[in-house]
This record gives structure tokens, C-alpha cells and sequence, in this order.
């Protein structure tokens, strides 16, 4: 559920709101992660999504796709959930680098404002995940997935609250075996006058793997204008369990119009 703490540092409006997003953007970031994911072997992800984005009333509708590098025998899942898994049968070998691009990612928001006063909101988002990346390389499953879920926002003062849930399923790849999964967040975000905004973020997801750990991680980020048009956020993150990472850290780009 990371997307949703990213959109609410990189839509920093006054008074916290989200549902005033840009009619259209697009996104750049760089990312990197490392960790055994509970395999037993480590496995490093650089990851840099580039995304075009419209929005349209209180919908918003996003396509991305993601350039990888990935040094370990992980097998990596798709954007709404950028953790690696060891599965079944390793692609690769522990040392042994593949490279190229991911999977498309496709997702429509519907926000919904439950009262006037704008103090609260419910994001509902369906995500589908098309089979893009090589397989035989570990950069995807080969497989769509679907996913869908709600975030619950209640904006207080210079402050946004979020909490939400949903699940994920996966598609069935030849000679693995991967668990349909519920993935959760809970956080917020702390607006400033100038435009910038701090948060933090808890996030959970369901192991896709029998017999690994769920996956915890906390993240915090700050996010800032380079001008009229232009925001940067810079994030962090920790994984609390052998199922996520064991850290990692990236930056993200957005134009929008």
C-alpha cells in the first residue's frame, strides 16, 4: 500500500487534501532495495518506475511500467507490491545479475469525499498487473495479477491520517506456487506552509511463498517543490520481518499540469 503514502507526499495542497490531484503528470524515481525476503539469500532490486497519470474529477488513472536490476535469485511481483520473493524454483543463481524492464501496471482511484468539510475521504483503487517483464529471467511471474483496495483519509489541520487494506491476487506461473495475499498501511503525513510534507508509513503484506515470514516495513519520506510544476520525494524504508526488505531508499520525480 505504498502508493498511497506516495501520492499523499507528492499532492501536498493546503490543508491536506488529495482529491484536488493535477489533470496529468508524470513520474520518474529510482529505488533500491536488498534483502533475503526470507529465502536465505540476498537478493538486490533497483527499480525505477516511470508513470503518466490523469486525473479527472474525483478520478484518477495511472500507467507505469518499471526498469529492473536485479542481483540475487528473487523473483520480483509487481509494482503495487515491489518486494522480491525466493519461490519454488530460483530463476537465477545468488550471483547472478538480469536486467530490463517489468511488468505494466494499470490503476484507476475513485475518491469519494464522506462530508462536506472535506475532513474525511475513501480512496477505492482496482490495480491490474499485465504481463510485460521476462519470466525467464525472474523480472516477472509471466501471469496478470489483480488487486483492489481502500484507503480510509481523514485530514486534520496541517495533518492527513490513513488507513487502509486490500488484497492481491496472483496469477498461477508454471513451476511455482503463489499464494493470493492481503496487504494493509497505516500512516501519515504533516503538510508545512512552503509545500513540503513529512510522513511515515507502517506496511503490511501476506507472504506469496509458503513457509516465509510476512512482510512488515515502516518508511518515512519527505516530499518538496523544485518549482511551480515539479516535486521531488526523497523516502526511506526498513523491513521490521524476514519477509521484506532489509532497507532500502529512492527518489521520485513528478511533473504535473
Amino acid at each position: 500500500m505504498k502508493t498511497t503514502a506516495f501520492l499523499l507526499g507528492i499532492v501536498a495542497i493546503g490543508g491536506g487534501s488529495m482529491a484536488q490531484a493535477q489533470s496529468f503528470s508524470v513520474s520518474a524515481g529510482a529505488e533500491f532495495t536488498t534483502g533475503d525476503y526470507g529465502g536465505g539469500t540476498d537478493t538486490d532490486v533497483f527499480y525505477a518506475p516511470i508513470a503518466l497519470g490523469i486525473d479527472a474529477d474525483d478520478w484518477s488513472f495511472r500507467a507505469s511500467i518499471p526498469y529492473l536490476e536485479l542481483s540475487g535469485p528473487g523473483v520480483f511481483l509487481g509494482e503495487d507490491l515491489p518486494l522480491v520473493r525466493d519461490v519454488r524454483t530460483p530463476v537465477r543463481m545468488a550471483d547472478e545479475d538480469v536486467s530490463g524492464f517489468g511488468d505494466l501496471n494499470l490503476r484507476v482511484t475513485k475518491t469519494t469525499r464522506l462530508d462536506t468539510a472535506g475532513k474525511w475521504e475513501l480512496d477505492l483503487t482496482g490495480r491490474v498487473k499485465l504481463p510485460t517483464a521476462d519470466e525467464d529471467e525472474g523480472l516477472g511471474t509471466g501471469q496478470t495479477d489483480y488487486s483492489a483496495s481502500a484507503d480510509l483519509i481523514r485530514n486534520v489541520g496541517t495533518w492527513s491520517m490513513f488507513a487502509g487494506g486490500g488484497y492481491r491476487i496472483n496469477g498461477d506461473p508454471d513451476g511455482r506456487d503463489l499464494n493470493d495475499i492481503a496487504f494493509g498501511s497505516l500512516g501519515a503525513v504533516r503538510y508545512a506552509q512552503n509545500g513540503s510534507s513529512w510522513g511515515v508509513a507502517y506496511d503490511f503484506s501476506q507472504a506469496a511463498s509458503d513457509g516465509i515470514d510476512d512482510a512488515h516495513e515502516l518508511s518515512t519520506w519527505l516530499s518538496f517543490s523544485l518549482g511551480s510544476d515539479v516535486r521531488l520525494q526523497l523516502y526511506g524504508l526498513s523491513g521490521l520481518s524476514d519477509g521484506g526488505p532489509d532497507y532500502g531508499g529512492g527518489a521520485r520525480v513528478v511533473l504535473s499540469r
